[in-house]
């Protein structure tokens, strides 16, 4: 397969945080790092834009972030494009150019983050577009933002989900979503204690395998992990996954199917120790992302 493209996107309007600018420089910290050679700018509005009307905080700047990653990923051709440095919404054009890619039927999402992002905009108690992320892939939502190509609920897999709002409970039933636990995956009974990363890894391969799908789509809100081992978001929720879960999932998900496309979202660090001390977890990430085109 192609070797992938890194999308530097440091969009931070569809945050819910009073404090969101710190994922945009969480973004710098990160370009330091990536190859100059299969790195790509996507350009985001400065400023905080505006609701145009609608129940969406910041849309406008949102749409305009959107249109330039729609572009810079149909430039990247065939090589799958890895977004960077955003928030949860920044993996909305990703979605909707995975899908035109590979079809619906035939593209399986696996999204690792401990919100389903399926608030809907009309009872969101924030407004922010980064909750609402697979709600409008899924096709609902702001008109403005709900995709015209939307995934398959049939193909989509929560990972590692735990703070979960009661009508986000209700779309993942009425959806039939597919939820994988990663502590009852191995019949652990204390949330402290963390499974084998390859029962994780497994029950992933096994989910892929199982489908009709052709490619994967992976999403990584970094807030999947337990706090812990990595503290770098903005809303850390107790009882995550480890690194070593994560990412040994995420090579089994390449190894199983080819990556279509990904996006590694909320990296946001709250002092340039934090960054220091998280960075190379995300770039591990990064690592396993793209080892499938080294096979």
């Amino acid at each position: 397969m192609p070797k992938p493209v890194f999308l530097m996107m440091p969009e931070w309007q569809g945050s819910a945080s009073s404090r969101a600018m710190q994922i945009a420089e969480g973004a710098e910290v990160l370009r330091e790092d990536l190859p100059a050679s299969a790195t790509r700018e996507v350009p985001v509005p400065l400023e905080a834009g505006d609701a145009m009307g609608t129940p969406v905080a910041r849309l406008s700047s949102l749409l305009q972030a959107r249109d330039a990653a729609l572009r810079a990923i149909s430039e990247a051709g065939d090589a799958p494009a890895v977004i960077l440095g955003g928030d949860c919404a920044s993996s909305l054009p990703g979605l909707e150019a995975a899908v035109r890619a590979h079809g619906a039927d035939r593209l399986a999402v696996l999204w690792f983050d401990a919100h389903p992002d399926l608030q809907h905009p009309s009872t969101s108690p924030s407004g922010a577009a980064s909750g609402m992320t697979l709600r409008h892939a899924l096709g609902e939502g702001s008109p403005d933002l709900a995709s015209a190509t939307p995934i398959d609920a049939g193909l989509l897999t929560l990972v590692g989900a735990r703070a979960i709002d009661p009508e986000e409970d209700v779309e993942i039933e009425r959806r039939g979503v597919h939820v994988l636990d990663p502590v009852s995956i191995a019949g652990v009974t204390d949330p402290e204690q963390h499974p084998d990363p390859d029962a994780l890894a497994t029950a992933v391969s096994d989910r892929l395998a199982a489908s009709d799908a052709a490619a994967v789509y992976v999403h990584v809100d970094l807030d999947v992990l337990d706090p812990a081992e990595f503290s770098a978001v903005h809303d850390a929720v107790p009882f995550g996954i480890t690194v070593a879960q994560l990412t040994a999932a995420i090579r089994a998900a390449v190894t199983t199917l080819p990556l279509a496309g990904a996006a590694v979202c909320e990296f946001a660090p709250s002092s340039a120790t934090a960054a220091a001390e998280d960075l190379p977890t995300v770039l591990r990430v990064l690592a396993a992302l793209t080892s499938g085109a080294r096979r």
